[in-house]
C-alpha cells in the first residue's frame, strides 16, 4: 500500500492566531518577539513584515531599522497551544495518525482512507475547508509519500490554500531544482557555508554526489544529506508525546565570553528551572544545555541526573563542568538555554542515606529564598553570582 502523507502548513502561525484575537493587526507588518532584550530574535513574522525585509530568527534591533512601523507582540504560548490543539482535533477526524511539527505545521497520514473520503486530493480540500470554517486559519497543503517531501511541497505552493501533490516515485525529480536550504536537514550556517563552498546550490546537485564524497566532508551526516536530497524519508507519522519539559533561556544584551557573566546566567537559569520544578513537585532525569555563538553556530550537551533532584547550588556544581565542555570555541556567546526533560513526580519517601551537611545547608538556603520570593516578589533576593 502506498503511503499518503499530508502536510498542512499555516504560515506565520503565531501571527495568524494573534490576528484572530485582534482584527486590527490584519494587513500590518507584525512580528512575535520577546522584548526583554534588544538582542531577542524574531519568532514569527507576517508576510507584510517579510516584504519589508523582516524575517524569522532576525535580531529585533535590525528588524526595527528595516521597518519603523513594525508591530511587536509578546509570545503567548498558551494561546498558540490552544489553537494548535483545535486544529489537531479537526485533523484527527480524518486520521488517527496526526503529528504536530511545530507551530502551524501538521502531518497527517491519510494512507488507506480512500474508501472513506475518496481521492486524497478531495480529502485534503475537505480537511482544509473544515479547518478554515471552524478555526478560521488557512494554510497550504502538501501531499507526498513521506513527511520530508510533503513538508517541502507545502512550502513551494505560491497561492494560499492550494494543494501540491507529488506523485509516488517522483520525489527526487521534484526536489532536484529546489535550493538545498529547502531540505529540513540543511539549517545551520555551517552546513550552508560548506555546501556553498563546494558550489552545491540545488538538491539535484547534492543528490548527484556520492555518499562517500559527502562523508569525507560531513562525516556520518553526509548520508543523511544524500538521502534527503533524493526525497527518502522512512519516518512514520507519530502522535505527539505527552511528556512535559521545563525550558529556561536567556539572550544576552551583548555577546560575551566572560566566564563570570556566563556562569552567572547559568546559575540564574538553574534557579528559575528548579523553582518551577519545586512548585510542580517534579523531578527531572535529564538536562540539556544549549548555547549559540555570535557567528550562529550551536552547541548542545546532555547530562543524566541520578537520584533525587539536587538543589540550586548543588546542581550548579554538577552543570558547571558541562558548560565548560560545551563552550569549547573562542567565540562570544549570544544565547544560553537549559531544558529539563523526563519529568516525573517527586517521591515522598524518606531518603535512605543521610544528606551531606553542605547539601542540607544549601536546601535550607533555597527554602528560605523561596519563602522570601513568595512573600516579597521574585526580585526581593538574589545570589551574588546572579547579581554579577
Amino acid at each position: 500500500m502506498h503511503r499518503h502523507v499530508l502536510h498542512l502548513r499555516v504560515d506565520a502561525f503565531p501571527v495568524a492566531v494573534e490576528r484572530l484575537r485582534d482584527s486590527s493587526l490584519r494587513a500590518r507588518p507584525v512580528v512575535v518577539c520577546s522584548r526583554h532584550s534588544p538582542r531577542s530574535l524574531i519568532y514569527a513574522a507576517s508576510p507584510e513584515a517579510r516584504a519589508e525585509g523582516v524575517f524569522e530568527h532576525q535580531p529585533l534591533t535590525l528588524a526595527l531599522k528595516r521597518c519603523r512601523r513594525l508591530v511587536i507582540l509578546p509570545p503567548d504560548a498558551g494561546l498558540y497551544e490552544r489553537a494548535s490543539r483545535a486544529v489537531s482535533k479537526i485533523l484527527c477526524g480524518y486520521s488517527p495518525l496526526v503529528e504536530p511539527g511545530g507551530w502551524g505545521r501538521f502531518f497527517v497520514d491519510m494512507s488507506g482512507t480512500s474508501r472513506l473520503y475518496g481521492s486524497m486530493q478531495d480529502a485534503a480540500y475537505y480537511l482544509r475547508k473544515e479547518v478554515v470554517d471552524s478555526v478560521r486559519l488557512s494554510g497550504t497543503l502538501g501531499m507526498a509519500s513521506n513527511k520530508l517531501v510533503s513538508s517541502v511541497a507545502a512550502q513551494v505552493v505560491v497561492s494560499r490554500g492550494d494543494l501540491y501533490a507529488v506523485p509516488q516515485g517522483s520525489e527526487a525529480s521534484f526536489l532536484a531544482p529546489l535550493r538545498v536550504r529547502m531540505l529540513p536537514v540543511v539549517q545551520s550556517k555551517t552546513e550552508r557555508s560548506l555546501l556553498a563552498e563546494f558550489n552545491i546550490r540545488t538538491a539535484g546537485q547534492l543528490a548527484g554526489i556520492s555518499v562517500a564524497q559527502l562523508a569525507s566532508v560531513f562525516g556520518k551526516f553526509g548520508g543523511v544529506l544524500h538521502r534527503q536530497a533524493l526525497g527518502v524519508d522512512p519516518r512514520p507519522v507519530l502522535p505527539p508525546s505527552t511528556k512535559s519539559f521545563i525550558l529556561e533561556e536567556h539572550t544576552l544584551d551583548e555577546d560575551t565570553n566572560d566566564d563570570a557573566i556566563l556562569l552567572g546566567i547559568l546559575y540564574a537559569l538553574i534557579e528559575r528551572a528548579c523553582r518551577r520544578m519545586r512548585e510542580k513537585s517534579a523531578v527531572s532525569k535529564t538536562v540539556w544545555l544549549h548555547i549559540r555563538y555570535s557567528d550562529g553556530m550551536d552547541a548542545t550537551r546532555r547530562k543524566r541526573l541520578e537520584g533525587p533532584m539536587p538543589v540550586d547550588p548543588v546542581l550548579f556544581r554538577i552543570l558547571k563542568p558541562l558548560f565548560t565542555k560545551t563552550d569549547y570555541r573562542r567565540q562570544r556567546i549570544r544565547y544560553i538555554s537549559l531544558t529539563f526533560t523526563d519529568l516525573f513526580a517527586a517521591p515522598d519517601q524518606i531518603e535512605l542515606f543521610p544528606v551531606a551537611p553542605q547539601d542540607e545547608k544549601a536546601r535550607n538556603l533555597v527554602r528560605a529564598m523561596d519563602a522570601i520570593r513568595v512573600r516579597f516578589g521574585e526580585t526581593a533576593i538574589a545570589t551574588g553570582r546572579v547579581m554579577h
